[in-house]
């Protein structure tokens, strides 16, 4: 009976040192490699997701503060009155100085520093960015009729929206009755000085989304008067 508890013994560490068997073997590491795909694979997957959503969301951004800056600056667009207008002509310099489909520049009565005086506002697609130009009035007191001259050369600079796929039509015109105006057709004042709203539409294409993020506003230009 010893003998045969010890047999037994013998046996069960003989098996114990064995260890796994080749089968074994290639078995546990087939397992260990398809778990590991799967959680690179998910990890993966869950990275590209939560970029995705981080540019879809600075997109919008962008496209949000963009649109609200040009709306800001087209609510505040008004003529700047001539210098010595002949009698029975126009008084006014209309608001809008030159418009086309991815280009705007207006005069704009804001207050941006404290003061009254005016700015002009260039708007333009440059490279698929959205830009922003200001120049400011060379005079501290407007002149004879009220008329403001302003600088040659932009006073600030900014870009207000990246990623605008080329060729994208920014801005639209439209006259007090709601008809489009074509850019082609604002060859003098009294073309440009129709303009009473503008639409403006932002596009952004997101790195990697299949969608672009767009935003579409028409802001009417409630400064330019009867007279613009």
């Amino acid at each position: 009976m010893i003998r045969l508890a010890r047999s037994l013994r013998a046996r069960a560490r003989v098996s114990a040192d064995a260890g796994l068997s080749l089968i074994e073997l290639l078995v546990a590491i087939a397992l260990t490699t398809v778990v590991t795909g799967l959680a690179v694979s998910l990890f993966a997957i869950g990275t590209h997701s939560v970029s995705l959503a981080q540019s879809v969301d600075g997109g919008t951004r962008q496209a949000s503060n963009g649109m609200n800056q040009l709306a800001r600056m087209l609510r505040a667009a008004t003529p700047d009155p001539l210098a010595n207008p002949p009698v029975g002509t126009p008084q006014n310099d209309p608001a809008i100085i030159s418009a086309s489909a991815q280009a705007i520049t207006f005069y704009a009565y804001v207050n941006l520093s404290g003061g009254e005086a005016p700015v002009k506002v260039t708007y333009q697609v440059v490279g698929g960015v959205l830009q922003e130009w200001q120049y400011a009035a060379t005079t501290t007191t407007a002149g004879v009729n009220g008329h403001w001259d302003f600088a040659t050369a932009a006073t600030s600079t900014r870009a207000l929206c990246n990623s605008i796929p080329a060729s994208t039509a920014v801005f639209r015109y439209f006259n007090k009755v709601g008809t489009e105006l074509l850019p082609a057709t604002f060859t003098d004042a009294t073309s440009r000085g129709a303009i009473t709203s503008v639409q403006v539409t932002i596009t952004i294409q997101p790195t990697g989304a299949a969608s672009a993020v767009t935003l579409t506003n028409t802001i009417g230009m409630a400064n330019i008067g009867a007279g613009s």
